[in-house]
Formats: structure tokens, C-alpha cells, sequence
């Protein structure tokens, strides 16, 4: 059976929650995926470790340009010998040997 919590507001409807003892949330249940409640330790700990401002996929400007930008391809024949493979703007592939 779990506890009810109460919001409590002022006359103009700004909540507020009065001082109180250890022995008023006594009982009360740890909050949940579905139900609200108390927070745990480690909720608390998850909570500390996250960093002011972040996002899910904080995806920078830095990371688009490294995205975006040319990638070479090389390619090593059997004897060991690395070509660098690329195509022109006329779609004909090339290769340069690197070392």
C-alpha cells in the first residue's frame, strides 16, 4: 500500500512544502518508472553524474566536420604495395601508390 502524497498550495496556487520531521516520509515508497515517491541513493548518485546542460545525442559541430569530411580508401595488393583509390568527378575510378 503506498502513502499519498499531498500537494499543498498557497492562496495564489504556488505550491510549497512545509519543514518537517524524518518521521513524516517514513513509509513512503521509493519512486518508480509509473508511481512518484521518495528518490534512492543511487538515483540521487545517476542524477549528480549528470553534467548541467547535456543531451541524449549531443552530437558538435566539431564531430559533423570530422563526419563530413573526404575518407580516403586503401587498398594493399598481394605483394604488400598500398594504393590510394579515388574517383574523379567524371565517376572514372583512379589509383595512386602511397607508401
Amino acid at each position: 500500500m503506498a502513502t499519498e502524497i499531498r500537494v499543498l498550495k498557497n492562496t495564489d496556487g504556488t505550491v510549497f512544502y512545509p519543514k518537517t520531521h524524518l518521521t513524516a516520509v517514513e513509509g513512503l515508497n521509493s519512486a518508480t518508472t509509473n508511481f512518484a515517491g521518495l528518490m534512492t541513493s543511487s538515483d540521487k548518485t545517476k542524477l549528480n553524474g549528470i553534467e548541467a546542460g547535456a543531451e541524449k545525442n549531443n552530437v558538435t559541430a566539431s564531430d559533423i566536420l570530422n563526419w563530413n569530411k573526404k575518407q580516403d580508401a586503401i587498398l594493399v595488393s598481394e605483394n604488400g604495395s598500398k594504393f590510394k583509390l579515388t574517383v574523379t568527378d567524371a565517376g572514372e575510378i583512379k589509383t595512386i601508390e602511397v607508401e
